[in-house]
């Protein structure tokens, strides 16, 4: 197998090396030892589309693979770790329950802003009784006719104090 990148992909990572030097590198050492939020530069990044690496054109994405994904954590990983994580939670948990089980209100109104880095969305998994095994999970979603009322406790939320939505990880059926 050859693992080597594509012509496309060595021109991607040359793209996000470029923006990454000049938007984060600068401030990197602050990023990794500060505990404000770096919103202005969450937003830049945002507004150059590398929230959507890896969702379809039709919902604001780049429409790229895993391996352009691996290629924008790497390379932010290596200007600013902390900034990394943040990223990667926008791409990732942050965004990827609405891209799949949203429906089109939920994503013109999270995650199409979200790709944008207009909106920081988290999810909350873990609970203080079993971590973050969904099987365990005791957060429960009881629907009425405006929508769900939850009822439980989440902790160690990642971006929780500074995030527009969470998607919140609940049993509707606390039996299966």
């Amino acid at each position: 197998m050859d693992f080597s990148l594509t012509e496309e992909q060595k021109f991607f990572k040359g793209q996000v090396s470029r923006a990454l030097e000049r938007i984060v590198a600068p401030f990197a050492d602050s990023i990794d030892k500060s505990d404000v939020f770096p919103r202005e530069m969450f937003r830049e990044l945002g507004a150059l589309g590398y929230y959507g690496v890896r969702y379809p054109a039709a919902v604001g994405g780049m429409g790229g693979d895993c391996v352009s994904f691996t290629i924008l954590a790497e390379e932010l990983a290596r200007v600013s770790i902390g900034f990394a994580a943040i990223v990667t939670m926008q791409c990732l948990m942050g965004t990827d329950f609405i891209f799949r089980f949203g429906n089109d209100e939920q994503k013109k109104e999270y995650l199409i802003p979200a790709i944008k880095g207009e909106r920081i969305g988290t999810i909350a998994f873990t609970e203080p009784d079993c971590g973050s095994d969904l099987g365990g999970i005791r957060t429960r979603a009881v629907k009425n006719d405006r929508g769900y009322i939850l009822t439980g406790r989440k902790l160690w939320i990642t971006d929780g104090d500074v995030a527009d939505f969470v998607t919140v990880a609940a049993t509707t059926d606390p039996g299966k």
